[in-house]
């Protein structure tokens, strides 16, 4: 007679502990990605802005228009720089904050997706690109070069991407599974590291 595998009680557990801890794992690499995908683009900020003088002095005479929205720009890429980095920063917070297991963890990492997603459209409304006001096809040329194509759809597809992983992260951490996580947690349990989720310890 052929006897049928019976899994063992430890298998059975850590299996249902990795069915917890996988969409709480996966939210936590989707804001973390949130975060180097801001990292990124305050490092393409910075880059322009290292840049900017020479570029500035390499096309000069300006008028005193061009001037002005040259000033204009600049401000709105150092402001643009700043936000970016903020929010890298901000995201990589809330990301450690997820694995917690507490009933306060959702709703903290919930609040913070929703300012970090407000403060990127706040950018997006006062980003580089509002301050090319240019009178005419020449001078827009002229200021595109402190100011690159490139440079406009970077920040478009940073912003697309880490709305996008919020709104996923979200979702995940509103399954059944990451609800039982949190509940049973053992908020005294000390976790190493990001290398193994299973050494979260649960109460039964």
């Amino acid at each position: 007679m052929v006897k049928r595998y019976q899994p063992s009680t430890s298998s059975c557990l850590i299996t249902s502990y990795r069915q917890l801890v996988h969409p709480v794992r996966v939210s936590f690499w989707l804001i973390t990605a949130g975060a180097g995908l801001q990292l990124g683009q305050a490092g393409a900020a910075a880059w322009l802005l290292l840049r900017y003088d020479a570029e500035e002095s390499r096309l000069a005479p300006w008028n005193r228009l061009e001037l002005i929205l040259a000033d204009s720009v600049r401000i709105h890429l150092e402001c643009a720089f700043v936000l970016a980095l903020g929010l890298a920063v901000f995201l990589a917070g809330v990301a450690l904050a997820v694995p917690r297991p507490t009933d306060r963890t959702r709703p903290v990492v919930g609040w913070g997706l929703l300012i970090a997603v407000l403060a990127i459209l706040l950018g997006v409304v006062f980003s580089p690109d509002s301050a090319l006001l240019a009178d005419n096809e020449q001078m827009q040329l002229r200021l595109q070069h402190l100011l690159p194509l490139w440079f406009t759809v970077v920040s478009a597809c940073v912003v697309t991407l880490v709305i996008g992983c919020a709104i996923a992260a979200v979702i995940r951490l509103g399954r059944e599974a990451a609800t039982e996580y949190y509940q049973r947690g053992d908020p005294t349990a000390t976790w190493p590291g990001f290398t193994s989720w299973l050494d979260l310890k649960f109460t039964s």
